[in-house]
């Protein structure tokens, strides 16, 4: 109800049309719902933390199915560009105030940064079976990147992108590098190798290469690194063990899966 009373005013007057599944494309209109307000945003919450069908919310709620469908994306629409208006994203004075002291020896440290995998329905087409296929995974996949401040936050959420795309170029792609500045560091894994393309430093995991085994320093950093990494790694299983992630995600709803992974990654956070 709390957060209810945060967006009252803007959900009773104000709706976004769902005539195209783009977000940034979205207009805003007036319409007559057909449930109150409130109840559509039970709907969609109940939707988002339980991943119920839509099928069981139409008979719950006794509308049609169709209708169901509607409330979701646009609710999903709504709620992304309203919270997306607000800036998660953490300047770095504010993150060195509240740096844990477990950072003591990567006390630049801006964002934890890590990818996670979302497995998706096949779809029919074998050209976009291609694009979505993660061989890690030997699934179809959506891809995405989040970040998580040291003390806690979330503060970055990408778009998803197809399974077969590698880390590095969702890493280009997701906008990210245009908030990182020299005095800053991130923390990444063994996959990122974005060195040469961040204006930062960077703290990640040594690699073995072909030495018979690491110096003592390198081993002694990587287990460190590994210790506060496991913190993002918890916050994306967080969010890959709500009842909508944690199944194959069907085709029907892709077109709102971008809105739907990020609310939930900023509202459980």
């Amino acid at each position: 109800m709390d957060f209810w009373h945060l967006i009252e005013q803007a959900a009773e007057t104000k709706f976004i049309s769902v005539t195209s599944t783009n977000p940034s494309e979205t207009s805003v209109t007036q319409r007559k719902p057909t449930l109150p307000s409130i109840d559509e945003f039970f709907l969609f919450m109940t939707h988002l933390s339980l991943g119920l069908k839509q099928k069981d919310l139409a008979h719950r709620f006794s509308i049609h199915q169709s209708t169901v469908s509607r409330i979701i994306i646009s609710w999903a629409n709504f709620l992304y560009c309203l919270l997306g208006s607000a800036r998660i994203w953490i300047p770095k004075e504010t993150i060195k105030v509240h740096l844990p002291p477990e950072f003591k020896d990567y006390p630049d440290t801006q964002v934890v940064i890590d990818c996670t995998k979302l497995c998706c329905q096949t779809p029919s087409s074998l050209l976009l079976q291609s694009e979505v296929f993660s061989s890690y995974k030997s699934h179809c996949t959506f891809k995405g990147l989040l970040g998580m401040s040291p003390h806690g936050a979330v503060t970055f959420v990408s778009l998803l992108y197809a399974g077969s795309v590698s880390d590095k170029e969702i890493f280009k792609q997701s906008g990210i590098i245009s908030l990182l500045t020299p005095d800053m560091a991130i923390m990444v894994d063994k996959g990122f190798l974005v060195d040469d393309i961040v204006p930062c430093k960077v703290y990640r995991p040594a690699f073995l290469s072909r030495r018979i085994q690491m110096p003592v320093h390198e081993v002694r950093e990587t287990q460190s690194i590994a210790r506060l990494r496991v913190h993002v790694e918890r916050m994306i299983h967080r969010v890959k063990e709500h009842k909508l992630f944690d199944r194959v995600i069907p085709l029907t709803i892709s077109s709102s899966i971008n809105q739907l992974f990020a609310l939930y990654s900023i509202l459980q956070s």
